[in-house]
């Protein structure tokens, strides 16, 4: 490490003008630290994730290495920065909250639509690092045909605002089922949904969703917040639905009804996976329906796509009644996939984040942190 010097790319690219900029991006995240040294390396250790597309210290150090000079010093200040007493990796997610007001408050949109979304991260053949967990993972899929595998890693959960033109991250943890301060997924969701709402007490808020989180006990969450929300249905529950001519809520399974809904708007949709786009021509569908225990009044939007004869069943608490309706709740709920474009980011096509070689789970939160401070500035 003594004899490892500044790569010379570095050296070509625009640093005046990155730092001024990086130092605007990160101000209410410096304003959290508690002395000027700690904002100075704070900042440092971002830009050099930027410049190494690493969130491996040394290569962090590489990156911002004076010409000329070894990486050493830069090393030594980033690894006491993560080790700091004096702080805790909270007070850099207050700080990348703090971010996220800002970018609400320059949009001012009428309404936030915010993903939730839990994604695994892989630290193979890993046994004795902190909090070290099995976890799920369906990517790259495993050998014999199988579509996902058991691994060593760690669970995170991220909340994300994906109706602005950049994205703004109102929750984010990186945590681990064995340590003491786990209680459950559930939980996990929870703070997710109170943070948010905490970061934006006024504001409209609409959570969207995939299939993990079509649960029951979410969608009161969401009411206890005054949220609004638009969730991927993947149980074929038992729901009531309401008897005009007999003036009565009947049970019937929700899948029988949604195959059966009357498709009265038709849309010309593009999808775009692994860089080919298709075109589809879907039929939407609605109805509104009970949940027998709660009470709790929902509509399910049906998208019906007729090339491969599938039905996609949305839950919703926002009413549906006209097609514009349908189409609204359809719409936003398809803003949902931009929070996997930055975790492909953050992962595989940018930072690197599972490559992190510190070995405690509060340096892992620290540097987690920065990681999706680099994520965002870029």
């Amino acid at each position: 490490m003594v004899s490892i010097q500044q790569d010379e790319a570095i050296g070509k690219l625009p640093a005046g003008e990155l730092q001024a900029e990086l130092a605007l991006f990160l101000q209410p995240v410096m304003r959290r630290l508690p002395e000027k040294r700690l904002r100075a390396v704070g900042q440092l250790a971002v830009q050099g994730i930027l410049s190494s597309q690493s969130p491996v210290v040394t290569r962090m150090a590489r990156g911002v290495a004076r010409e000329g000079k070894t990486i050493w010093p830069a090393s030594k200040r980033i690894y006491r920065f993560v080790d700091n007493e004096r702080f805790s990796h909270r007070d850099l997610l207050k700080g990348l909250y703090a971010i996220a007001q800002r970018i609400v408050a320059d949009y001012a949109p009428s309404h936030l639509v915010v993903a939730v979304d839990q994604v695994n991260f892989e630290k193979p053949y890993t046994q004795e690092l902190e909090g070290v967990s099995t976890v799920i993972k369906s990517t790259p899929p495993p050998p014999r045909g199988q579509k996902k595998r058991l691994t060593s890693g760690y669970p995170a959960i991220t909340a994300t605002v994906v109706n602005l033109p950049e994205p703004a991250v109102t929750y984010a943890n990186w945590f681990s089922y064995v340590t003491a301060d786990f209680v459950s997924e559930n939980r996990e969701i929870y703070h997710a949904i109170r943070t948010t709402r905490a970061l934006f007490p006024e504001t409209k808020l609409r959570f969207v969703g995939d299939a993990g989180l079509d649960d029951q006990k979410f969608f009161q969450q969401l009411a206890l917040v005054r949220a609004e929300f638009t969730i991927r249905s993947c149980h074929n529950r038992t729901v009531e639905v309401y008897n005009d001519r007999l003036e009565r809520w009947e049970a019937e399974l929700l899948y029988d009804l949604t195959a059966s809904v009357p498709l009265s708007l038709k849309l010309h949709v593009a999808f775009t996976h692994a860089r080919k786009v298709r075109h589809v021509n879907l039929e939407l569908g609605w109805l509104m329906v009970r949940l027998p225990g709660t009470q709790q009044v929902l509509w399910a939007v049906v998208a019906h796509d007729p090339d491969s004869d599938r039905d996609l069943v949305l839950l919703t608490n926002i009413p549906v009644r006209t097609a514009a309706d349908a189409q609204t709740v359809y719409t936003e709920w398809r803003y949902r996939p931009r929070i996997e474009h930055t975790y492909r980011f953050d992962q595989e096509a940018g930072l690197d984040v599972e490559d992190m070689r510190v070995q405690t789970l509060e340096r892992m939160r620290r540097v987690v942190a920065l990681v999706l401070m680099a994520a965002l500035f870029v």
